[in-house]
C-alpha cells in the first residue's frame, strides 16, 4: 500500500482539495441556518371519530399533506411576516412509524425565526379549528410546542466531514486503480512474473555475478557468447549500462572465476577468442525489445537474456514483453530490479 501511495498519492490529495472545496462552497453560500422543532398527535377521540389504527394512518397522510396545503403555509407566512414559498421551502414534517406522533421543522434564519415558525406551523394544525379544511377538526393534538433551536453545522464542521470524505474517496481510487493496473514493486513480484531468480540491483555481488555466470555457462553452446541486459520499458534504458559496468567491473577485478570451455574452436577469431581456452562472458547492453528484428537480433544471438526492469514498472508492459521475447524464442533466465534509491557501487557506478 506504501508503494501505491507513493505512486498515486496525488490521487488522494486531489480527492481532498475536490470534497472540501465543495462543502467550503456549500457552506457558504448558504450560511449558518437554525432549526426548531414542535410535535403533535393525530388523535383517536370521540370527535374525530378514528380508530387508533386510523389514526396512525391518517398520520401518515398529514406528513405528506401539512408541508404543502396552501392554507397552512399562508398562516404561518402571514405568522412571520414572509412569503408562501419561503414557507414551504424551510417547511418539513415527519411521521414516527408505527405511531401517530407528527415531528414539525421549521428552518429559519434565526433562533427565534425558526422557534416562531415551528410554533405557527403547530397551532395552524392543532385543535377544534385547524386554518385548513383538509385537516378533520379535533384530530391533531398539540404535544410540544418549540422550546429551541439547534444551529447548522458551521463551514469548519462541513469542511472537516469533506476532507473525512475526500479522504475515503482518495483512498478507494488509489485501491481500484491499482487493481486495474498493477505493478512491479519488488523483487519478488519481478521473479513470479518472470519465472526467473531476481536480484535487486543494490545487491549485485560477486557470488551473484558468479551465479549469473555459471548460468550463462550451462546455457551457452557456442564461443563467442555474450549476456544481453534487456530493459523492461524505456526509463530502464538510461540504466543498463550503469548494471553492465557493474558486473565487469567485478570481472576486470578478477573476482569471477573463469572457466575452461572444452568445445574449444580454434577457427574462432584470435580477436573474440580468450588466451588459453579461458571463456568469461562479455554483459552488453540492449534496447526495449519491439517488433523490428534489428532490436530483437541482439537479443537472439546471446547466451542468456537478464530482463531488467524498475520499481513500478507496469506489470501489462512486462508481459507484453515476454510474449513478445517468447514469440521468437527467447527467455529470459534472470531479472534484475532496480529500486528507487541510488546505490553507489564500487568503480563510483551508481545503480537502483
Amino acid at each position: 500500500m506504501l508503494s501505491a501511495m507513493r505512486r498515486r498519492g496525488w490521487v488522494l490529495l486531489v480527492a481532498i482539495l475536490v470534497t472540501t472545496g465543495c462543502a467550503y462552497l456549500v457552506a457558504s453560500k448558504h450560511g449558518e441556518t437554525y432549526t426548531a422543532e414542535s410535535t403533535a398527535v393525530v388523535s383517536a377521540t370521540p370527535q374525530s371519530l378514528l380508530t387508533p389504527d386510523q389514526a396512525n394512518v391518517l398520520a401518515n397522510t398529514y406528513a405528506i399533506l401539512i408541508s404543502k396545503d396552501a392554507a397552512i403555509l399562508r398562516a404561518v407566512a402571514n405568522t412571520l411576516g414572509t412569503s408562501v414559498s419561503d414557507v414551504q421551502d424551510r417547511l418539513s414534517v415527519l411521521s414516527s412509524t408505527g405511531t401517530a406522533l407528527l415531528t414539525i421543522h421549521y428552518q429559519g434564519t434565526s433562533a427565534a425565526n425558526s422557534m416562531a415558525g415551528a410554533a405557527a406551523a403547530l397551532r395552524a394544525i392543532a385543535g377544534d379549528n385547524p386554518v385548513s379544511p383538509n385537516i378533520i377538526p379535533g384530530s391533531v393534538g398539540a404535544v410540544q410546542t418549540p422550546t429551541k433551536a439547534s444551529a447548522s453545522k458551521g463551514v469548519a464542521v462541513l469542511v472537516t466531514i469533506g476532507a473525512i470524505v475526500g479522504v475515503a474517496l482518495g483512498l478507494l481510487l488509489v485501491v481500484v486503480w491499482e487493481r486495474v493496473d498493477p505493478r512491479i514493486d519488488r523483487p519478488e513480484d519481478l521473479s513470479q512474473e518472470v519465472g526467473s531468480p531476481t536480484s535487486p540491483a543494490s545487491a549485485i555481488s560477486e557470488s551473484g555475478a558468479n551465479a549469473l555466470y555459471a548460468r550463462w555457462k550451462a546455457l551457452a553452446e557456442r564461443w563467442p557468447s555474450k549476456i544481453a541486459l534487456v530493459p523492461v520499458t524505456p526509463d530502464v534504458q538510461a540504466d543498463i549500462p550503469k548494471v553492465a559496468a557493474r558486473f565487469n567491473h567485478i570481472q576486470a577485478n578478477g573476482a569471477v572465476a573463469p572457466w575452461r570451455i572444452p568445445t574449444y574452436d580454434p577457427a574462432d577469431d584470435e580477436e573474440h577468442t580468450p588466451p588459453h581456452g579461458i571463456r568469461i562472458p562479455p554483459v552488453i547492453a540492449c534496447e526495449v525489445p519491439s517488433a523490428d528484428l534489428t532490436t530483437l537480433q541482439p537479443i537472439m544471438d546471446c547466451g542468456l537474456v537478464v530482463l531488467v526492469a524498475r520499481r513500478g514498472t507496469p506489470r501489462a508492459a512486462l508481459r507484453e514483453l515476454l510474449d513478445s521475447l517468447t514469440e521468437f524464442g527467447v527467455s529470459p533466465k534472470w531479472a534484475i530490479f532496480l529500486g528507487s534509491r541510488a546505490v553507489r557501487l564500487p568503480g563510483g557506478v551508481e545503480a537502483r
